[in-house]
């Protein structure tokens, strides 16, 4: 088995949404588990190929080169589990899988991962019988609420108009509108797969400030508000920076610059923090 073991190494790694005001944002984020949430599931999910919801069967702690590397507050583990449901898998996969995961070395803290039990894992196929995970914890406790959650952000994923990975802020625009204090502000992000998106916020005299994210050319203002723990709220709270960035507005006038980054902020606050309790994968 330490044979098999010493071949390891664990891998380190046209939609509209229109948002209501940010008091109709305030939603509770309750974890899925003792410490994991929406994020450190959608991390995981969304970098992983193989997902797999298994019933550890064996371990055995490592030492040596096998372990060079691990944090010391970390124990590295072969483990050996069976699959009794694959939920993401590029192809067929054994009935049993074996792989390493790092945990901590404390036992109370452990108690959060532990090596027995059922759990949902996270990875990438390796050897036939083997995963890689996607990072060296990418194992949670299984639970129906953790179930339900990875399967739907997979789900969402799969869509052809699923929310891209947001990997910057190309440029931003202000017009001011008729009368003090309306407006319009376009923030146009950078996307990995280089689709357009946009937040578009809206300010009218006597109204509540409102804001939509547009994917491509659609602009759709009667579309349903996002909710907090989807796709594309994961997609722009997590990535988003808190400001924009002073290049951003360098080219516009002090006022019209003022009224982009007091929109920006509004789009902030209401998505609100995006909270994790594990560093995100990659």
């Amino acid at each position: 088995m330490l044979q098999m073991a010493c071949r390891w190494c664990c891998v380190i790694a046209g939609a509209v949404i229109h948002a209501a005001p940010v008091a109709a944002q305030q939603e509770t984020n309750q974890p899925v588990s003792a410490i994991y949430r929406y994020a450190d599931v959608a991390d995981l999910a969304l970098a992983s190929s193989v997902v797999a919801h298994v019933k550890v069967k064996k371990s055995k702690r490592l030492g040596g080169k096998i372990s060079q590397g691990v944090a010391l507050d970390r124990i590295r583990y072969f483990v050996t589990a069976d699959v009794i449901a694959l939920i993401k898998a590029p192809g067929t996969q054994a009935k049993r899988l074996t792989y390493l995961i790092d945990l901590p070395s404390d036992s109370q803290a452990r108690l959060l991962t532990p090596l027995k039990g059922e759990a949902i894992i996270f990875g990438t196929p390796g050897r036939p019988g083997e995963v890689r995970l996607v990072a060296p914890d990418a194992q949670i406790t299984q639970s129906p609420e953790l179930a339900t959650m990875v399967r739907s952000i997979l789900a969402e994923a799969a869509k052809p108009e699923a929310a891209p990975k947001v990997i910057g802020i190309a440029n931003a625009f202000h017009a001011p509108g008729n009368l003090i204090g309306e407006g319009e502000t376009q923030i146009f992000l950078e996307t990995e797969n280089g689709l357009p998106v946009s937040l578009n916020i809206r300010r009218r005299t006597g109204e509540q400030p409102r804001w939509f994210a547009a994917a491509g050319e659609t602009v759709d203002e009667s579309s349903a508000p996002p909710r907090r723990n989807t796709l594309l709220w994961y997609r722009l709270a997590c990535t988003l920076p808190h400001a924009l960035p002073p290049a951003i507005t360098a080219d516009l006038d002090t006022a019209l610059s003022e009224a982009t980054r007091a929109d920006y902020s509004l789009v902030v606050q209401s998505l609100g923090k995006c909270q994790r309790a594990r560093t995100p994968v990659g």
